[in-house]
């Protein structure tokens, strides 16, 4: 099912009905269960409506609780917790139906200081030097129409590169190393919050992937059961979603089915934010045995 840029930014504007709650929609892409960078893009916008303009978002931190339903709408209930002179933080639980299915935290500051220090984009070819994703899985592309996934949304809304593509299927083991360039395919408009909301929703699909590249499992696999666990973000510098940047991504550590990945982000050769996940992978014939 076809979504374009302007799906998704409509979809991120979440309205506010009563003072700090907030009602939103989900992107429909044949998917039943909502993508968790939905959730979190949302929910940086719904707590960001609620703090004066002068306090930018620096971290944010999330759980995903239940699996959300794309046919159902989505309530934000947002918490001032703080607002003081450089600090704003706040509180949210989203909602369907009365179900818990996120629920995060998010702190923004206003601006202080001259010292920065952030280091430098990896020494990788640029963008144009590596296969894009769609040529690279262009023998694999039958697969998105036999198992739905968001894998699709995400190609069709970012333009995507690396030389650390793996096979959907049978990719085999391998290091839990990954690295790509991406962009939004349309513009986005320079409204910081938004684009830190839509950095959030680009880089939720390759952390947990990352994490479990050393069991062998492939994206497509049907023997394996995955979901976001939660997610972090902390945001150093502006950022523009719509112009390349560059997402280096590792897998420190995995037990107990629960891979941990982090990312670290970089745009116009800085550092401009980092990101860390836990995600859970089930094997059937693990379960079976």
């Amino acid at each position: 099912m076809a979504v374009t840029v302007s799906d998704l930014l409509s979809v991120l504007r979440v309205r506010e009905g009563q003072r700090h709650v907030f009602s939103g929609e989900s992107l429909v892409d044949g998917v039943r269960r909502i993508y968790g960078g939905q959730l979190l893009a949302q929910s940086i916008m719904a707590m960001g409506r609620t703090v004066r303009d002068a306090h930018g978002l620096h971290s944010m931190q999330g759980y995903f609780v239940h699996p959300g339903d794309v046919t159902k709408p989505l309530r934000f209930d947002v918490e001032p917790v703080r607002d003081g002179r450089s600090f704003s933080t706040r509180r949210v639980v989203v909602t369907q139906a009365a179900r818990v299915v996120f629920m995060g935290a998010a702190s923004f500051q206003a601006a202080e200081g001259c010292h920065e220090r952030l280091p430098a984009t990896p020494d990788v070819p640029p963008p144009d030097h590596m296969p894009a994703e769609a040529e690279f899985f262009a023998r694999e592309a039958h697969l998105l129409e036999r198992r739905r996934s968001h894998v699709s949304t995400i190609m069709q809304l970012f333009e995507r590169r690396s030389e650390m593509w793996r096979p959907w299927l049978d990719p085999g083991v391998t290091a839990p190393v990954n690295g790509l360039w991406c962009r939004l395919r349309e513009p986005c408009g320079d409204d910081p919050l938004l684009c830190h909301a839509v950095l959030a929703y680009a880089c939720d699909l390759d952390l947990m992937t990352t994490a479990m590249r050393p069991r062998g499992h492939g994206t497509m696999d049907r023997r394996t059961r995955s979901a976001s666990l939660d997610h972090a973000m902390w945001f150093h510098a502006p950022v523009r979603p719509d112009a390349w940047f560059y997402y280096d991504m590792t897998g420190p550590c995995a037990s107990n089915n629960r891979g941990l990945g982090a990312g670290a982000l970089y745009q116009d050769g800085r550092r401009v934010g980092t990101a860390m996940q836990e995600g859970l992978m089930r094997v059937i014939e693990d379960e079976a045995q």
